[in-house]
């Protein structure tokens, strides 16, 4: 008798130890595709899960300050952006020089970047900002709102539950007591008034669109401006007649070069930039008029830097109104380029 107490106490504390180990498995096996990268912000099923709104905003105004430009701030160093891809593509894309090795880079790359009819390339969906912290299937996560930019120019926001490509494919309109947004993306460079009356007032699109070319016209630089719009998920429950949108104005600047082979790539080069003097205005609920705005730069310069480089105007919540102002943009191959002026 005594022997079988003591065969029973043996065997109890083995049982516990097996049920713990076996919790531990069932717990990592939900989040093997977890990684934490600080406390603000964790890679989920590769993409960006920001842990609320004010740690977004908070990495992406790092991230977008003008010294930072051509570096990775250390909660982005173990993710690999749709921008860090496209940079990859590119360098990839500077071996091609023959027909048939063309070919190949198409088929291999054509769902993941645009290639356009004087074979440059540019991001296939998104925007030149959402490509520095989406992941290569256009996803981002703020707090329980998944953000996706998808390949038909649509920014889609949903709370709740992972949704699937089909699943978002099948989604067109906004509906805010479901806390579900939809934002057309356009990156045809017309007036916002055109665009927004098309689209709507929450339109992602390309305000101006410059393309300098240097007097020798093997390199040229885009200039772009871009006024961004994301629904805010800072909060639990919608109202459809209140104003959910941030809207950010930034501009963007991409030198290529022309190769003999294939038409332009992105290179890297050193881009300035000088005398910028832009106003825009807002009207911020509940103030029923509108409050204007500056954003001035003296001079700045970015060294050795490949791809576009953004530079952030500022966010705002409200219905944005008018822009205008001029600035010059330049690099080290268009050491020339005119001012940038908007109207």
């Amino acid at each position: 008798m005594k022997n079988k107490i003591n065969l029973r106490c043996l065997i109890l504390p083995i049982l516990g130890v097996i049920s713990i180990v076996s919790c531990k498995k069932d717990a990592n096996v939900g989040n093997s595709d977890e990684k934490i990268l600080t406390d603000a912000v964790t890679i989920e099923n590769s993409y960006l899960k920001f842990r609320d709104q004010k740690a977004f905003d908070s990495i992406v105004n790092v991230l977008l300050k003008p010294e930072n430009l051509n570096s990775k701030p250390k909660e982005f160093a173990s993710f690999k952006s749709y921008h860090d891809a496209y940079i990859d593509i590119a360098k990839e894309y500077e071996n091609v020089n023959t027909s048939k090795l063309f070919d190949d880079f198409k088929n291999k790359y054509s769902n993941i970047v645009e290639i356009k009819a004087d074979s440059s390339l540019s991001y296939k969906f998104g925007t030149p900002l959402s490509a520095l912290f989406t992941n290569i299937k256009g996803e981002v996560k703020i707090g329980n709102v998944t953000t996706v930019y998808t390949k038909d120019q649509r920014m889609i926001s949903y709370a709740g539950t992972y949704k699937n490509e089909s699943q978002i494919n099948s989604i067109y309109k906004t509906d805010a007591n479901k806390g579900l947004f939809v934002t057309k993306i356009s990156n045809k460079a017309v007036g916002m008034a055109d665009v927004e009356a098309t689209y709507g007032p929450t339109v992602t699109n390309t305000i101006k669109s410059e393309l300098f070319y240097n007097e020798d016209g093997k390199r040229r630089l885009f200039v772009e401006l871009w006024k961004d719009s994301a629904p805010r998920t800072d909060i639990e429950v919608w109202d459809p007649a209140s104003l959910e949108y941030r809207i950010r104005y930034y501009f963007s600047s991409r030198q290529e070069l022309k190769k003999t082979f294939g038409g332009w790539r992105t290179n890297e080069t050193d881009y300035y930039f000088s005398n910028l003097n832009y106003n825009y205005s807002f009207t911020i609920y509940p103030s029923p008029n509108p409050t204007l705005f500056n954003y001035s730069l003296t001079s700045y310069s970015v060294g050795n830097a490949t791809g576009p480089i953004i530079l952030d105007i500022g966010t705002k919540e409200g219905k944005p109104g008018s822009i205008s102002g001029t600035g010059r943009f330049f690099s080290g191959g268009v050491p020339n380029a005119p001012s940038f002026n908007v109207n």
